[in-house]
């Protein structure tokens, strides 16, 4: 059983980790962030309070951090991407055998339940079609969104790609630490 010590160590790292890279990426392809990986590798190390806690922490203070600043969608983005990492808690934690493709799999769907859930939020928020904002991150060029870019199809594929490909190895490089 880790102590209280390790899980507060595990969410701060990977919470830091997750900052870095949101602004270090920042400069990438849109949405190419390992954010939601790292979100569900806390959950599936630490379990669900630590997913959840990871989630929270890296979407608010990256979003405090920011040059824009906090806003309304930094509560929406932090509740839906601590919901990311408590559900791959709740699915993953107790796993000894990390199945690449549930891996991918979950972690494709876990993300497209948040890119849907923020865009469906941002659109209550700041009023306008929720159906739009959600066609928008898969066919762009069809809900008339300035750019061409699938933002909601290229967040997803970067995670379910780096839990099946890297996922596994470096869950079991750190729960050797962790436990």
């Amino acid at each position: 059983m880790p102590t209280k010590t390790r899980g507060l160590a595990l969410i701060a790292s990977l919470s830091a980790a997750n900052v870095v890279f949101r602004f270090a990426l920042a400069g990438g392809p849109p949405n190419v962030k390992p954010i939601a990986f790292l979100v569900i590798v806390a959950g599936v190390i630490g379990g669900p309070i630590v997913g959840l806690s990871v989630g929270w922490l890296s979407m608010t203070i990256s979003d405090f951090a920011s040059p824009f600043g906090a806003g309304l969608w930094t509560i929406e983005t932090s509740a839906c991407m601590a919901f990311v990492g408590l559900v791959g808690g709740l699915l993953w934690s107790r796993s000894q055998q990390l199945i690449r493709w549930r891996l991918a799999v979950g972690g494709f769907v876990l993300t497209a339940v948040y890119d849907i859930g923020t865009s469906v939020l941002d659109s209550l928020v700041y009023n306008y079609p929720w159906l739009s904002a959600v066609v928008a991150l898969y066919v762009p060029f069809i809900s008339g969104s300035p750019s061409p870019y699938p933002f909601g199809l290229a967040h997803e594929l970067t995670t379910a790609a780096l839990l099946g490909t890297v996922g596994p190895p470096v869950i079991r490089q750190i729960r050797k630490v962790y436990r």
